[in-house]
Parts: structure tokens; C-alpha cells; sequence
């Protein structure tokens, strides 16, 4: 058998299977990356050495075995896991520093730390491991700060829940203040009522004395008289003992003497009773006046805070004044002596003037009579001089004590206003406290309500936000997302081998397939039927061999023929009417397509050069076809990327049959004219 013949077949499978080949052992390697973590190995350096009995550190490392994702190297020393990273046994360490846990346990209170778990990647080793095991890192991250703000919520909603203690505290000594203003309220209303009674009686008082004093002043006036009076009766009696030799005009006196002292007697026992109710009104206000001393001395000692009210001091000390200077009882108690012992001179007078009139006739008797008249006489006038000392006395004594009795007048107005403007604050001090305390209380109750408001906050915070994922388009493995454009790429690179080895065959193996077929339509038909097969080969082995599912059959293998024939249809045109050229130009658009194509990273991310001949791409298109019957269907994309593909195999087609055409007329004219020549 000729081994060329046999050779022919084996080239044409190979070519078929070429894209393949391409996809499916690039995709088997990467088709779900993230589900074979479990041999990289990752060391964990865990110095935390706890707070009391809880070690957070631990709980950290239990979380990542519990995740199950890597294999985790639990190393107690930081120079042998950097020397592990240094030497790539390991992908990555994670240094759990020796102060977590009590720094985590601190971030309720005010000297808090950031403590800082230490990550360390070997990005030299494989940039793509880091990332991914960051994420896995990023992940325990999230749930730490949650666990860091569950625990200072739950704290910080504990210390609130003291609050409302403190704040009934607060009401408990509003209470107290309260019963206290309210004492004092009480006392402030009887003083104030003491104080007003003062005012009233002591205008009474004041009043009296200035009675007093006038009557004083009336009664030295009636005494100066008096002692006029006693000096013309005592000159009387001694002519009366010198004119005792006319017996008729020593009768005739002696019967007006007689009515002149009983005048007298009656006038002066006038004047004592006078005196005496004098010095009894006298001594009553000044018991009075002692007794109000006392009571006010006693309200100070239960009150002492009363003598910081200068007006109230002042009228405290002019009260003790008059009650110094009712000290003149002693001349108000000779002035009564004296006056008892005129009162019995002005009764010995008329006792004598009498039994002097009654013994007139007896003139033996008469001049003993005479000199007793004229001695009592003598003891009326000494009597009547010293009631007047005592009475001018008096006089002063009241005119001081009426001087000072305005002064403590005034002093007990002032203290009045003074007690009822206290009385007023105290009003207005206990309804603030009223205010306070009711404010205090609906503030207690306004505190408990919002409290509750805290309940379960802790476990909230911990996860205040749930992301729900809800996927369009789901793409169930990373292999499934990169399918589209391996299959892309290998159907093009498939393309471009089909015609380099069958159009350039060197040793013309296959005829109808070779550069210098005749029937060039049936070589581009044969082409297409094999670019057909690539699809569908393409498509049967890789939904085969990786086991993933599709939307839609038929789409699928549709799209897979579809995306052969638009890349044959372009590459034949580039390959065999650009020559050489069109070779670099298949190579340049593939590789523009794969930065150009979206297939990887979105087309935003990459340099705007690429973003701007993105949708002029080809790969573009048929990933996104490609994309319909693997991931999800949306009939209005399907349509407008078969359609744009469509008209792009239209248009190769129509311009390499129009060169065809072109070409094969002009060979035509030149043959004929050649044979004209001959």
C-alpha cells in the first residue's frame, strides 16, 4: 500500500482534530482551578498567646481547617515559615500576632489597636496562587471584623443597659431633693409667716413706744409744772409759819392750803398711776420684745444659714440692742420707788393739811402743825425733783429705744420681703426639682424604650448585610467562562493549519485540496466540509470529555460550525489570495483577537487601542455566540451575532469569488491572445 495514500486520511484527521486538541487540554487543566486547592500548602504562624482563657488565634486557625480549601502548615516560629516561602514549600504564611486576642477583646475601649494579622504571598512563585488564597484570606477578614463588631456591639449595648440604674440613681436623689425642697418650702412659709406676724405686731410695738415716749414727755412736762407748783406751795407754808400771829388769816390759809393739797395729793396720785402703767407697758414690750429676741435666737440655731441675709443679721442685732437697753427698768423701778414715796408724801401732805385744818382751832397745836406741813412739803419737793430725774431718764430711754425700735422696724419689713422672696425661690426651686425629676423619670421610661431597640443588635452588626446572589447567566465553572474563547481560538488556529498544510502541501499529497487544483470552487467546498468537521468535532469531544451541559443542542453545534466557516472564510481569504502577507496577517489578527476579544478580562480594562477595534474583531462575535448556547440563551443576541457572522462569511466569500472571477477571465483573455499570436 502506498504510504502516501495512507498518510493522507491520518493528515486530514489531524487536521480536523487540531482545535481539539488546542481547547481540550488547556480547558481539562483550568476547568475548575478553584476546586483543587487542597494540595497548596499554606503556613500559619500563630503567636497569640490569648487573653485568660479565650485565644482568639486559635478559633482563626480552626476557621481556616474548617474551610478545608488549602492545606494549612501550623509552624510556632516565623523564620521557618519565611524560609519555607523563601524556598516555594509554600505558597504563602499568615503570622497571627501574640497580642490578638487581647487586642481584639480592648476595641470597646477608648486605647484600643488595630492588630495586624501578617499575610505574606509568594507572588513569585505563582502571582495568580496569591490571589487566590487572598481571597480565601479576605474572606476570613470579613468574618474577624464581624466577630470584632458583634463583640463591641454586644459590650456597648450592655453598658447602655446601665444606664437606665444610673439614671433611676439620679431620680432617687431627685426624690430626695425634692422632699427636701419641699421642707424647706415649708419652713421658708412659717418663717415667712413668723416674719409677716413680726412685722404686723412689732408696727404695734413701734407704735406703743412712740406712745410711750410721748407720754414720757408729757409726764416730765407735767413734773416741771408740778415742781413749780410745790415751790409756791412750800414758799406758802413758810409765810404760813411766819404769819401764825393772825390765827384768822392762818385759818383762812389753812382751809386753802387744805383744798391745795388735796388737788395735789390727787394730781400726784394721778401722776403714779400714770408712772406705774407706764412702767408696766414698758415692761411688757420688753418681755415681748425678749421673747421675740428668743424665738429668733432659736430659729437661727435650727437655721443658720438665715445670717447670710445681711438685712436679716441687721435686724437680729438692733433687736438685741433694744432688748440691752430695756436695761433702764432700774430707773423705770426708782422712778416707781419715787413715785410711791411722793404718792405717801402728797397723802402725808393732805393727812397734815387736813389734821391741820382740823386742829386750826387749836393753836397750841398749830405751828407743830405748820412745821409738819412745811417739812412734807419739804420731802414733796425732794420727791418731786427725783420723779423728774427719773422721768427725764425715762424720757431718754424711750426716745432711744423709739430711735431704735424704727431701725428694728424696718429691719423686720426687710426681713419679711426677704422671707418671701426666699419663699418664692423655694416655689420656684421645687418646681424645677419637679421638673427635674419628671424629666428624669420620662427620660428613664424614653431610654428603656430605645434600649430595646438594642436588642439583638450585636448578632446584627455581625451581619447587618446580606448579600444575596442572584446570578444571570449563571456560569457554573471557571472552565465554562473561558470555554468560548479556546474554542474560538482553536477553531481559528485550526483554520490557519488546514490550509497551510493543505494548500501549501509541497508534494501537491492532496489533489482536489492543493494549491494547484483546477476547480478552485470544489477546493473551497472541500475546505468548508472539512472546517464543518472541526466544529462539530470540536464541539462533540469537548461537551464529551468535560461533561458540561449546554442551553440548546443545536445552537451549540451551530455556533461551532458557524465560528469554523467565518475563521476559514477569512483566513482563505488572507492565506491564499495575500500569499505570505495574508500568513502574518492571519497571525496579527490572532493576536490582536486575543487582547481584543473580551475573552478574558472585560474589554474596559484593557488599553483603549484594543477597546476601539473591539467591534471590529471577529472572536468577538462568535464568543458571545458561543457564550448564548453554553451559558444562556437571549434570542435577540443570538440573532445579531448570527447575522453579523453571517455577513462576514458573505462578504470573504463574495470578494474571494469576485478575485476568482476576476482573475480566471483574465487568464482567459491572455490565453487567447497568445493563441492569436501563434
Amino acid at each position: 500500500m502506498d504510504k502516501k495514500k495512507v498518510m493522507i486520511p491520518i493528515i486530514i484527521i489531524a487536521v480536523i482534530i487540531i482545535p481539539v486538541l488546542y481547547s481540550f487540554f488547556y480547558l481539562k487543566a483550568f476547568w475548575d482551578p478553584y476546586g483543587s486547592l487542597h494540595d497548596m500548602k499554606i503556613a500559619i504562624v500563630n503567636l497569640d498567646k490569648g487573653d485568660g482563657e479565650e485565644n482568639l488565634g486559635n478559633d482563626l486557625v480552626d476557621k481556616l481547617k474548617d474551610k478545608d480549601t488549602m492545606t494549612l502548615v501550623i509552624l510556632d516560629d516565623s523564620d521557618k515559615a519565611q524560609q519555607g516561602l523563601v524556598e516555594q514549600e509554600y505558597y504563602a504564611t499568615i503570622t497571627i500576632p501574640k497580642d490578638f486576642t487581647k487586642d481584639l477583646n480592648n476595641a470597646e475601649n477608648s486605647d484600643r489597636k488595630v492588630t495586624t494579622i501578617t499575610y505574606s504571598p509568594n507572588q513569585k512563585n505563582n502571582y495568580l496562587a496569591s490571589q487566590i488564597i487572598n481571597k480565601v484570606v479576605t474572606a476570613v477578614e470579613t468574618e474577624l471584623r464581624s466577630e470584632v463588631s458583634r463583640k463591641v456591639v454586644g459590650k456597648l449595648s450592655d453598658k447602655l443597659e446601665e444606664v437606665p440604674n444610673k439614671m433611676e440613681e439620679i431620680s432617687d436623689g431627685a426624690s430626695k431633693l425634692q422632699d427636701g425642697t419641699t421642707q424647706l418650702q415649708s419652713g421658708l412659709q412659717e418663717l415667712n409667716n413668723g416674719t409677716a406676724n413680726l412685722s404686723t405686731n412689732y408696727e404695734k410695738f413701734d407704735n406703743g413706744i412712740d406712745s410711750a415716749y410721748s407720754g414720757s414727755s408729757e409726764l416730765t412736762n407735767g413734773l416741771t409744772k408740778l415742781n413749780s407748783g410745790a415751790e409756791k406751795i412750800y414758799a406758802g407754808t413758810n409765810q404760813l409759819a411766819q404769819a401764825t400771829n393772825g390765827l384768822s388769816s392762818v385759818t383762812a390759809g389753812v382751809n386753802q392750803l387744805s383744798t391745795g393739797a388735796n388737788s395735789l395729793n390727787t394730781g400726784v396720785n394721778a401722776y403714779v398711776d400714770g408712772v406705774n402703767q407706764a412702767v408696766s407697758s414698758i415692761t411688757a414690750m420688753t418681755k415681748q420684745v425678749q421673747t421675740l429676741g428668743a424665738s429668733l435666737q432659736a430659729y437661727v440655731a435650727a437655721h443658720p444659714e438665715a445670717m447670710k441675709d445681711p438685712n436679716f443679721a441687721k435686724a437680729i442685732g438692733q433687736l438685741q440692742t433694744i432688748s440691752k437697753s430695756s436695761g433702764s427698768a432700774k430707773n423705770l423701778a426708782t422712778l416707781q420707788s419715787k413715785g410711791k414715796d411722793l404718792k405717801q408724801g402728797a397723802n402725808n401732805l393732805n393727812t397734815g393739811v387736813k389734821t391741820f385744818a382740823s386742829k386750826a382751832s387749836s393753836l397750841n397745836s398749830l405751828s407743830a402743825g405748820v412745821q409738819t406741813l412745811n417739812s412734807g412739803m419739804s420731802e414733796l419737793k425732794q420727791g418731786i425733783n427725783t420723779a423728774k430725774v427719773g422721768s427725764t431718764s425715762l424720757e431718754a430711754g424711750l426716745k432711744e429705744l423709739s430711735t431704735n425700735s424704727k431701725i428694728i422696724k424696718t429691719g423686720t419689713k426687710q426681713l419679711n420681703e426677704g422671707t418671701t422672696k426666699a419663699l418664692n425661690g423655694s416655689q420656684t426651686l421645687s418646681d424645677g426639682v419637679n421638673t427635674f425629676k419628671t424629666e428624669v423619670d420620662n427620660g428613664i421610661q424614653d431610654t428603656k424604650e430605645q434600649l430595646k431597640s438594642l436588642d439583638g443588635l450585636d448578632e446584627y452588626t455581625a451581619e447587618p448585610v446580606k448579600i444575596e446572589e442572584v446570578d444571570y447567566a449563571q456560569v457554573d465553572s471557571y472552565g465554562v467562562g473561558f470555554a468560548p474563547y479556546f474554542m474560538s481560538i482553536s477553531l481559528w488556529v485550526g483554520a490557519l493549519i488546514m490550509l497551510i498544510v493543505f494548500y501549501y502541501d509541497p508534494e501537491d499529497r492532496f489533489k482536489l485540496l492543493g494549491k494547484n487544483v483546477e476547480n478552485k470552487y470544489l477546493r473551497t467546498g472541500l475546505y468548508f466540509i472539512i472546517a464543518v468537521a472541526q466544529g462539530i468535532v470540536l464541539g462533540f469531544i469537548l461537551k464529551l470529555g468535560l461533561g458540561f451541559s449546554v442551553t440548546n443542542t443545536l445552537l451549540y453545534y451551530g455556533s461551532c460550525i458557524l465560528t469554523s466557516v467565518v475563521f476559514f472564510s477569512i483566513l482563505q481569504f488572507l492565506v491564499i489570495k495575500l500569499g505570505d502577507v495574508g500568513k502574518f496577517l492571519g497571525i496579527l489578527l490572532l493576536v490582536l483577537q486575543l487582547a481584543a476579544s473580551g475573552g478574558t478580562f472585560p474589554i474596559e480594562t484593557v488599553p483603549s487601542f484594543f477597546q476601539s477595534i473591539y467591534k471590529f474583531m471577529p472572536m468577538n462575535y462568535t464568543i458571545r455566540l458561543m457564550k448564548e448556547s453554553l451559558i444562556k440563551v437571549d434570542n435577540g443576541m443570538v440573532a445579531k451575532n448570527v447575522w453579523i457572522l453571517l455577513g462576514i462569511v458573505a462578504a470573504f466569500i463574495g470578494i474571494t469569488v469576485i478575485i476568482d472571477y476576476i482573475k480566471t477571465r483574465y487568464e482567459k483573455q491572455n490565453s487567447t491572445k497568445t493563441s492569436n499570436i501563434k
